[in-house]
């Protein structure tokens, strides 16, 4: 067994590990029948920590994570998105109490997309330019999301519930935040988390 993690339980056919440096929790779950992995990060940060005048930051920061990092990124040749090419399929989500950046690719390339999360979780590129773009991206998601009828009654109800707490704004933010939530603002958030 390897000493950098410390077994902790298994339920379910689940074992939990923990990194012995850092305290984070992975959970392991074997299935030998197909080629591929199941590879998901979870942090426990969403839209309820955020604030007005940067409500939507996860949500932005979440489109920001696949712009590169300090090690994995387009001026190296070997940004996250390339592990398309190998059959990877990559996505994530954010919401109020987290957020998780998921993927399924081939197995022979999981320490290959470790390598990448974990320059990311500390080493993300959060500019200026990408900033613009991605905001263009995620105004887009608001205004879809306010066409909706649905969704548009679903974030006047949380906003009506939650009058006093963090749930009161949707994951994706006011659009004001995001149009104008400063990249210094983003780039603290991130670190903050």
């Amino acid at each position: 067994m390897n000493k950098s993690f410390e077994f902790i339980e298994e339920k379910h056919g689940i074992a939990c590990y923990q990194l012995r440096r850092n305290g984070l929790n992975i959970l392991l779950e074997k299935d030998q029948t197909v080629p591929v992995v199941g590879f998901q990060i979870t942090y426990h940060v969403g839209s309820r920590h955020e604030a007005t005048g940067y409500t939507g930051a996860t949500h932005l920061l979440e489109h920001l994570m696949f712009k590169g990092s300090k090690n994995f990124n387009k001026q190296l040749g070997n940004n996250i998105d390339r592990m398309e090419n190998v059959g990877a399929q990559l996505n994530a989500t954010t919401w109020m109490d987290r957020t998780n950046y998921y993927m399924v690719l081939p197995k022979e390339h999981l320490p290959e997309i470790v390598a990448i999360e974990a320059d990311r979780m500390r080493g993300a590129f959060i500019d200026e330019q990408d900033r613009q773009l991605e905001m263009t991206v995620v105004r887009n998601e608001f205004e879809q999301g306010e066409n909706d009828p649905s969704g548009a009654l679903y974030k006047h109800i949380l906003a009506t519930v939650f009058q006093a707490h963090p749930y009161h704004h949707d994951t994706i933010g006011w659009q004001s935040d995001i149009e104008n939530v400063s990249i210094e603002r983003l780039r603290q958030f991130y670190h903050d988390f």
